[in-house]
This record gives C-alpha cells, structure tokens and sequence, in this order.
C-alpha cells in the first residue's frame, strides 16, 4: 500500500468520524457542535437572552488534538500494517 493510499484511507476516516459524531440541532433552536473526542467549534442556535455577543466558538487546540488523534491513529496503523506485510514477503 503506497503513502498515498494510507493518507487518504487516514483522511477518510477523520472525516467519516467527524461528520458522524457532529451535533447538527440549529435548526430545530439547537446548538451545532462538531468534534470527537474533543469539541472545538459550537454554533448557538436559536433565540438567547441576553444575547451573546458572538455565536461562534472555535479552539484550535482542540481541533489540532482531534485532528492527530482522528488521523494519526488510522495513519500509524496502516504505516505497521504495511511494514509487517513486507516482513511477510521477505
């Protein structure tokens, strides 16, 4: 399996994951939150009192930690499983 196949098996699953596990409720007066395991972006929905002064939140750090996680895991395992395939071949 080449390089390139890894990263974009790794980036698939960051995204299947992330769109799966997102919390999409604004339209219904809900909150939109997206991240696994860590949030990092919420959107408050619906009407508040007071009103806030923005409706968005964004931590990098968060997302940064999602993204390694979410993709470095897939990436690292699929980098072992091709090392042990060409041992196999030896």
């Amino acid at each position: 399996m080449t390089l390139s196949k890894i990263i974009l098996i790794s980036a698939c699953t960051l995204i299947v994951i992330l769109g799966i596990t997102a919390a999409l409720n604004s339209a219904a007066d809900g909150n939109n939150v997206i991240g696994f395991p860590f949030v990092f972006y919420e959107y408050l929905g619906g009407k508040r009192f007071p009103e806030p002064t923005t409706r968005h939140w964004f931590n990098f750090c968060a997302c940064a930690i999602d993204v390694i996680l979410l993709f470095g895991v897939p990436f690292t395992g699929l980098l072992f499983y091709q090392r042990k395939q060409k041992t196999k071949k030896k």
